[in-house]
Parts: structure tokens; sequence; C-alpha cells
């Protein structure tokens, strides 16, 4: 959260002419409740095994189209046991979006509607917990800049080509 993937997602989908998911919004869709309802009746365990369940279905998609697609993945979604291992297995890239602590909670502090976003200790003890598992990503990108310069950033990588057909994924951090 705060990290802008849902923003920088969109910009680099519409520039390589991609296809742009948003896992948080597929999550909705499926539960038929916004995300902090769901955490609220079902709990956080229900609400993985439905990222879960997205992830697969969104990925098998693209691949079943063989359609670019800019996937935006929730906080913790590339925290949770085995997803680094599928999203390798499947060959699809990960990027994370990354900027320092302060910039995510000052954007995070304006945003509403993020059920495991308490407090300043929370995040911050959250962030330290799902940091190793963002340091598993293939590419790093720091994105306190501009939107239209962190696509740029992303372009200079190298890793993504208009009218390719891989999947990649934008990593947000630290909450969801």
């Amino acid at each position: 959260m705060g990290s802008g993937k849902t923003t920088v997602g969109t910009l680099l989908a519409r520039q390589l002419a991609w296809r742009f998911v948003d896992l948080d919004e597929r999550i909705e869709e499926s539960g038929g409740l916004p995300i902090p309802q769901i955490f609220e009746r079902f709990g956080e365990a229900f609400f993985r095994q439905l990222e879960a369940d997205q992830l697969r279905a969104a990925i098998g998609r693209a691949c079943e189209l063989k359609q670019g697609t800019v996937l935006a993945l929730g906080g913790g979604t590339y925290a949770q046991p085995g997803c680094p291992e599928f999203l390798r297995s499947a060959g699809v890239p990960v990027l994370w979006l990354d900027a320092p602590i302060e910039v995510l909670l000052a954007r995070c502090l304006t945003m509403t509607g993020r059920p495991l976003f308490r407090d300043e200790a929370s995040f911050r003890t959250l962030h330290a917990e799902r940091l190793p598992s963002y340091q598993l990503a293939d590419h790093r990108v720091e994105s306190s800049s501009e939107p239209a310069e962190i696509v740029a950033q992303i372009l200079r990588l190298g890793i993504v080509a208009s009218g390719g057909n891989q999947t990649h994924l934008v990593v947000e951090k630290p909450l969801s």
C-alpha cells in the first residue's frame, strides 16, 4: 500500500498496450464485498485463500490468452507461503515497487479501506515482516518519484516489450 502499484501498473500497461489487472479488484468482485468487509466477516485466512485463487486465475487467463498483462498484487500477496515459488514456476517476472517507509507511511495516512493498516507502529511492524519476501522479487524499482518516471525506470530495465505475451507483476508494499 502506498507504493503506487495501481497508478504505475495502469500507466505501464497503457504504455505497453497490455491489459492491467488489479488483484484487489478481482478479489472484491469474486467475494462480492469490499476487502475490509471480507476481512471483517470471514477473516484473513478466508481472504488469503480467495487471493491465492484469484492470483492463479489471473495468471491462467493471461497465459491462456497469450496476452501481455500487468498484474498489481496486494501488499501481502507476495509474502504468502508459496506465492514467490508459484510465480517463479509460472515464469512470471516480479517487479517490486519500493519506497522509503516514511514515504509509504505518508501516502497511507491519506488512504481508507485498508484492513491491516491501523497505525504507524503496526505499519512499521508489518513492513519489517514482509520486507524479506519483497526482497525475493526479480527486480526492484524505487517508487517515490512521479509515476511517469517510475514507468520509464521499468522500461529501462529491458524486461518488458510492447506486444509481448508475458505477464508482469507489480508488487506493492507493505500492507493490503
